[in-house]
């Protein structure tokens, strides 16, 4: 008991450390991009407030809040219906300084999620693509864990058809949810077990993690090999996700209401699960996709994101003036209510899931 006990607060611990160095990172982009552009950043916060201590230096008050996830970057003049027109202020600036500030958040987390896939994939080795399907990972307590199945066992066939991909392994298993299946392993007699209909989130029907991909090592001095490999990793991610994302948005439009979207809960049940089944690293990999994902959301033109920022700078490069201050005001107001209303909604289907 207390060893899980132990395991649960370490959970919390990494998602909580993890979830606000990727915010931060987001925030120092603002910061530096304000800074080149010479723009006053009033306050750097680690958390969110209420504050617990502050102290000023290099004209920025640097603040410690009590929320322990995340952090805010504060420009002076940012508002848009602030009467300041400082040299130092947001308000002040040129349509492609206003840009580079605004979207300095989403560079950084680029920049990040590039760094941790290049060190990840520089300690594991480069991947490549095989005809293998491997088992990488088990879940507790599932079919596989149950059947016997291990990891590093290389499945061969499902119900007798010859699988060389892992998205034809989960094609075959999605189509005999409910039922019992055959696993072919090498080097074993084939395995019979049942394909869950409603599995875990974040575990799939059998309970295992698989991949085709094996990992090539490199040498200490070919470096570049793995930060060749984190820009290829960080554009798959993004395609995936900007796909993912404008299809439910699509739908959202349709009247469909989104499905498989996470939010906070879902993602540190998803860190868990990592960090038993697939070990440390894995987890460090899977923040650097949290990256590229939050990257991608703050990109879009949306009310309140940094994309929806973006629409104004654009409107004021074409028509050479600002929008009405009251207007914008008013849109980002409405947008931060509307995504606030929705990470609430996300979360409750979160803890549906639980149950």
């Amino acid at each position: 008991m207390l060893g899980y006990q132990l395991s649960y607060f370490m959970d919390i611990l990494i998602f909580i450390i993890a979830l606000s160095i990727l915010v931060l990172v987001h925030e120092f982009g603002h910061f530096f991009a304000a800074k080149i552009t010479g723009v006053r950043v009033e306050e750097f916060g680690l958390g969110l407030p209420p504050k617990i201590i502050s102290k000023k230096f290099w004209g920025t008050v640097w603040s410690l809040n009590w929320l322990p996830i995340g952090g805010f970057c504060k420009l002076y003049g940012e508002d848009p219906s602030s009467l300041i027109k400082t040299k130092d202020s947001f308000m002040d600036k040129n349509p492609w300084q206003k840009g580079l500030i605004v979207l300095g958040g989403v560079f950084m987390n680029m920049v990040l999620a590039i760094a941790i896939f290049a060190v990840v994939y520089t300690v594991m080795g480069i991947p490549i693509e095989t005809d293998k399907v491997k088992i990488i990972g088990i879940a507790k307590n599932s079919p596989a864990e149950m059947a016997g199945l291990k990891v590093d066992d290389v499945i061969i066939s499902i119900n007798n058809i010859q699988i060389k991909k892992g998205n034809e392994l989960t094609e075959i298993v999605n189509k005999n949810r409910g039922k019992k299946i055959t696993v072919g392993v090498q080097g074993i007699a084939p395995i019979q077990l049942l394909a869950r209909e409603n599995p875990p989130a974040g575990e799939g029907s059998l309970g295992v993690v698989i991949s085709n991909i094996e990992m090539q090592p490199i040498r200490w001095w070919e470096f570049y090999k793995g930060i060749g490999a984190g820009f290829k990793e960080a554009y798959f991610w993004g395609k995936i996700i900007f796909d993912g994302v404008t299809k439910m948005v699509g739908g959202l439009f349709l009247g469909q209401v989104p499905k498989d979207v996470t939010g906070p809960i879902g993602m540190f049940n998803a860190t868990s699960s990592i960090r038993l089944n697939q070990g440390f690293l894995a987890v460090i990999h899977f923040f650097g996709v949290v990256s590229v994902n939050l990257a991608v959301v703050n990109v879009l033109p949306f009310p309140a994101l940094d994309g929806g920022r973006i629409i104004f700078v654009i409107y004021e490069m074409i028509f050479r003036k600002k929008a009405n201050a009251k207007f914008e005001t008013m849109v980002n107001n409405l947008g931060m209510v509307i995504l606030l209303s929705m990470i609430v909604l996300i979360s409750i289907g979160d803890v549906r899931r639980l149950f």
